[in-house]
Formats: C-alpha cells, structure tokens, sequence
C-alpha cells in the first residue's frame, strides 16, 4: 500500500469536511476508497499528521487541518493533476499524436534555443562530433543513430533561462516519448529527407557556435515545419493507421 496514497485520501476528506471527522469515519471513507486499515491503524496514522503539523484534533470530535495541512493537500493535489495531464500529454499512439507533438516542440523548442544560456566550446564540439557520426551512419546506410537525435534536440535546449520553457521543454522530450522518434525514421527515410535534418542540425550548432541564437531559433523552426509537413503528407499518402502501429511496435520492449 503506498503511504502517500493514504495521507493524500484523509487529507482530502478533512479538506472537504465542514467540521473535525473522527477515525471511524475516516475509516469508512478509505475503505470506499480502496484502503483497507483497521480504525487503529488510522488513529495512529492521524497522530502521525498531528505530529507533523498537518492536523489537529478538536477536542473529542475528530481532526482538522491546520493551514500547513490545507496548504499541503493543495500542493499534493496538483502534483496528482499535473501527473494526470503529464501522462495524457506523453501518451503518443497515433499519428495525429504526433504531429500534435511535433506542433508543442515547433513551439517551445526555438523558444528554449533562443534564450539558452552560452554554449561552451566543449559542447559544441561534442555536438559536431555527434553530426558526424550521424552524417557516417546515413552514408554508409546503416541504422539511423536514433540516441543522437534526441540528444542533439535535448542538448541545444537544455540551457534555457525562461524554468517554464525548460519544463515545456522536458515534457515534450521525456524519455517516455523516445519510441515517436522510431516512426519518425521510417517517415524520412520513406521521404528520402534523412539528409535534411543533418543539415538543418548543423545550421542550429553553426548558429550557436557564433552566438547568434535568434538565427539557430528560426533554422529549429524550420526543421519543425519540415518533420511536421513530412508527417503529414507520409501519413496522407500511405495506410491512415500506417503510422499508429509503428508507433505500437517501438513501444514494444526489445
């Protein structure tokens, strides 16, 4: 039984209570709520949140919460959303999910380059080493190097100064979402267009190389336009569900 479940259901039954709430009745509305604990065990539990400046008893009538407690169930009770709307956000199944996410990263992506902090010579070195093995990979035909991809998107963004873009940001590059970049290979290389997103990288790394971050925003909104029109049309010239079960097998563990 997870702990915090349990503090987060008696937390919010004494939040929507007009008066203290006894044990028994604390009980009974965990029960309903799945946990099943002897009244003991949530006596001991609500001393527990008295202990910790959450509650208060109220003479023999029960518990409520302090303005520390209320202040708590709040902050708890948006971390509970804030994971819900993070878990619908990541959840790419088909191939309008993707393009929706491409349309959030053509959004905060630029935005993430154009204000980051300076790119030292360590990493813009690493980030020309990392084109070049993508650029001997495609030539040679083997495998695109899906790992770089991402770390070129997550390296030229990670540096921003604006905290909200870099929470954007982390959304919309979770690891959770690694499998879309899977489908957006078999995209290009349908579209025979691999070699424009090299392009287009070294034209970012190029840009920030120079300190010109305005100009490397624009080439990474270009490069989002293009992945986005090339989804499109891939999708409208083959299978409609083509691009959904792609995105099912990449999620499939090796």
């Amino acid at each position: 039984m997870d702990r915090l479940d349990v503090d987060t259901a008696v937390l919010r039954m004494l939040d929507h209570a007009s008066g203290p709430v006894g044990a028994r009745e604390i009980r009974n509305g965990l029960t309903q709520a799945g946990f099943e604990l002897s009244e003991a065990t949530v006596s001991r539990r609500l001393r527990e949140l008295d202990a910790r400046g959450v509650t208060e008893p109220v003479e023999r009538k029960g518990r409520v919460l302090t303005e520390d407690g209320r202040a708590q169930v709040r902050a708890r009770l948006r971390g509970l959303e804030h994971t819900d709307l993070l878990g619908r956000a990541i959840d790419v199944r088909t191939g309008q999910d993707v393009l929706n996410l491409l349309r959030a990263r053509r959004a905060v992506e630029p935005e993430a380059v154009r204000g980051a902090a300076g790119f030292d010579a360590e990493v813009i070195d690493a980030l020309r080493q990392s084109l070049a093995e993508h650029r001997r990979a495609l030539e040679h035909g083997g495998p695109i190097p899906r790992q770089l991809v991402l770390d070129f998107h997550r390296t030229v963004t990670e540096a921003s100064a604006n905290p909200l873009i870099s929470a954007m940001i982390r959304m919309a590059l979770d690891p959770a979402l690694d499998h879309v970049e899977a489908a957006l290979d078999v995209i290009l290389e349908a579209r025979h267009t691999s070699a424009e997103s090299i392009a287009e990288h070294a034209r970012i790394v190029e840009a920030l190389a120079a300190g010109e971050h305005d100009r490397a925003a624009t080439v990474m909104t270009e490069h989002l336009d293009r992945l986005i029109s090339e989804t499109a049309a891939f999708i409208d010239r083959y299978e409609p569900d083509l691009v959904d079960r792609l995105l099912a097998s990449a999620r499939k563990p090796s």
